[in-house]
């Protein structure tokens, strides 16, 4: 519809990564992506990248960055480098980790609209599962008030509040905070590299604390 209209397509490719979803091989003119998340994968670097297939339109991009200057410097560029080698084992570890605390939140009490695309029951899981090649490890969920949220992170071990995503550790950001249109009380978590045991029961218990609920 986009092309029929004259329009190019730009896809947010973030969080699936380029090893979990190829948008240009999906009729993408250009894709983006934060690689100061997953790619780089520590959280210590800003970065970031765009690709495209047009020769044109890599050239006109290509002069904008050069008359900006926008281009990282090679420390950076090596961290970065560094984070891609082991980019492959750790979306297993988040997807695996998003996985299960996906099955253990729906049907904790005090939860509610877990959304990842990676579960076979998400409405999403469908489309998801022919356009990306593999799941990481971001997935939502809703408490009822944005007081519960705070009560939550404050109670784990291993989750810490944070905007960014795709890291060694696990983060959870209550996404009203920063102005989106979603309820006070959704969370966008980021499973990270822990325990998969550890870090299910320090998530379950963290939200029985929040809630008031005896911990299991």
């Amino acid at each position: 519809m986009a092309h029929a209209a004259g329009a190019l397509v730009a896809v947010d490719n973030t969080t699936a990564t380029p090893l979990g979803q190829r948008p240009l091989e999906l009729g993408a003119d250009v894709s983006v992506a934060s690689d100061t998340k997953a790619v780089a994968g520590h959280s210590d670097v800003l970065f970031g990248h765009i690709s495209v297939t047009d020769e044109a339109l890599w050239t006109e991009l290509q002069r904008q960055r050069t008359v900006s200057g926008a281009i990282p410097g090679p420390f950076e560029t090596w961290m970065a480098h560094r984070g891609l080698g082991t980019l492959d084992v750790r979306l297993a570890r988040q997807a695996e980790n998003a996985a299960a605390l996906v099955e253990k939140l729906r049907g904790h009490e005090g939860v509610s609209n877990v959304r990842w695309p990676g579960s076979p029951d998400d409405p999403s899981y469908a489309i998801a599962s022919r356009q990306m090649r593999r799941f990481g490890g971001v997935f939502t969920f809703e408490l009822a008030s944005a007081e519960l949220v705070t009560r939550f992170v404050e109670a784990s071990r291993l989750v810490s509040a944070a905007t960014s995503f795709g890291g060694l550790h696990s983060t959870a950001d209550r996404r009203a905070h920063w102005g989106d249109p979603v309820p006070e009380g959704l969370i966008r978590f980021s499973a990270g590299l822990e325990d998969s045991h550890d870090l299910v029961h320090d998530v379950t218990a963290a939200l029985d604390r929040a809630l008031e609920l005896p911990v299991q």
